[in-house]
């Protein structure tokens, strides 16, 4: 029997998200220029308490309307912070210096990748490769991380970043902890945020024959990755008209 009193407080807290986001949106709009970062301070508590609450109930659809609301209203259009990341293959890479829209994808090595995920980002970076940049970041130290890195072709920079790494804390914090270990961040070559998507792009079967299960993940980051650079071109016509 469905608890009334208990699904009216339910829709009351999601309404009294909703609101909030709102209206600190509209706010946002207001401001000056917003980082990512505190963007993500300012909403994520409100948002773990009901999207938890949300999975607790085996409520799926709700979570994803959640992490959806908290995205489009708070996150896109902020500015990304530029983080420095250390690339397996030595050195480091500090995003600004792309200048290109990139693509930031989170894993962790203990985490199995979903099938054909891999070939799939490998074929997209080989077509995107003058257009886009594709970096994947590993939350692990780089000895886990290496395994895994030889598996991405040259035209993706595979990065590692760990809590145990002194100067990695504000990209952990923000990026694992905060919004999730597995999530792809869509950026435009200013570092604004056009778009996240959390979790595997598809949920492939082991039993799925690798070419099909290569050609669903690459539609799904594809159909992101056009509208990234969609938005970006649209960005600089207009720039270029004022």
């Amino acid at each position: 029997m469905v608890n009334l009193k208990r699904l009216t407080i339910e829709m009351k807290n999601t309404l009294l998200f909703m609101t909030i986001i709102f209206i600190s949106g509209y706010a946002f709009a207001q401001e000056p220029e917003k980082t990512f970062t505190v963007a993500v301070k300012q909403n994520i508590k409100r948002y773990n308490a009901l999207s938890n609450r949300a999975y607790e109930k085996g409520d799926v659809e709700h979570g994803q309307f959640l992490f959806d609301t908290l995205v489009n209203n708070q996150l896109v259009g902020t500015k990304f912070e530029d983080y420095t990341l250390k690339k397996i293959s030595g050195g480091k890479l500090k995003l600004s210096t792309i200048k290109k829209p990139i693509l930031l994808q989170t894993y962790s090595s203990w985490c199995v990748l979903n099938k054909g995920e891999i070939p799939a980002l490998n074929k997209l970076a080989r077509k995107y490769y003058k257009d886009l940049k594709i970096v994947v970041v590993f939350w692990d130290r780089k000895q886990a991380a290496k395994s895994l890195a030889s598996q991405f072709n040259s035209n993706i920079e595979v990065c590692y970043a760990n809590e145990n790494y002194k100067k990695d804390e504000s990209v952990v914090a923000t990026l694992k902890y905060a919004i999730g270990f597995l999530t792809s961040y869509y950026l435009d070559e200013n570092l604004k945020v056009v778009s996240i998507k959390k979790g595997a792009p598809a949920q492939t079967p082991k039993k799925t024959p690798i070419k099909e299960a290569i050609k669903v993940n690459y539609d799904i980051y594809n159909e992101s990755l056009s509208d990234l650079l969609l938005k970006s071109d649209s960005r600089k016509e207009t720039l270029a008209t004022h």
